[in-house]
């Protein structure tokens, strides 16, 4: 138990200091209210595998990923400094349940071919459309999917939003700068 308590403890202090880092450096990580959240998702829906597009440092990564050590994170990251910065700040929280896929998203994703559970939208507010069509393949049945950045970002995700306001169960979501989570199960009701 006394482990468990330090690892934790270690990855409060690792996320402390990207929030700092983040204020400094502009790494345009989710803010901590939307991160909390994210965690507290995992910790209620268990999922098997996520999806996150758009890593930066990993701030947000390791949160889906520290919530439940069973769940698999797939990242996607494009940038090489901050994939070098992501796989630092995984090692040194200790998280061996994520795969950094460093690559353009459209791309990678054309070739994922994992089924998820969960999916985390960060990257290109405008590729938001591209991304959740590329990626209804690899959707669970209920795969919950969040999208940062609705309300700060508005003009630029409004095909999103439009899209799965029709094609989904959708709340636009006021956490951090804009949460919109979606849902899609089947009911037999």
């Amino acid at each position: 138990m006394g482990l468990k308590v330090i690892i934790m403890s270690d990855i409060k202090k690792i996320l402390r200091e990207l929030e700092v880092y983040n204020e400094n450096m502009y790494m345009f990580n989710i803010k901590p209210d939307s991160g909390k959240f994210l965690h507290l998702l995992v910790k209620v829906k268990r999922p098997k595998n996520i999806i996150e597009i758009g890593t930066s440092n990993g701030y947000s990564t390791i949160l889906l990923a520290s919530a439940d050590k069973k769940t698999k994170v797939y990242t996607i990251e494009i940038d090489d400094k901050k994939v070098e910065m992501a796989k630092n700040n995984f090692k040194k929280a200790g998280l061996k349940n994520i795969e950094l896929l460093h690559g353009d998203a459209l791309k990678v994703l054309k070739k994922f071919n994992v089924k998820v559970d969960m999916i985390f939208l960060d990257a290109v507010k405008k590729d938001y459309i591209k991304y959740i069509k590329l990626l209804e393949k690899n959707m669970n049945p209920c795969c919950l999917i969040i999208a940062d950045n609705i309300i700060s970002h508005s003009e630029k995700v409004d095909s999103y939003l439009s899209y799965v306001k029709k094609k989904y169960s959708s709340e636009t979501l006021q956490i951090g700068a804009g949460l919109e989570m979606s849902v899609r199960c089947t009911s037999t009701i």
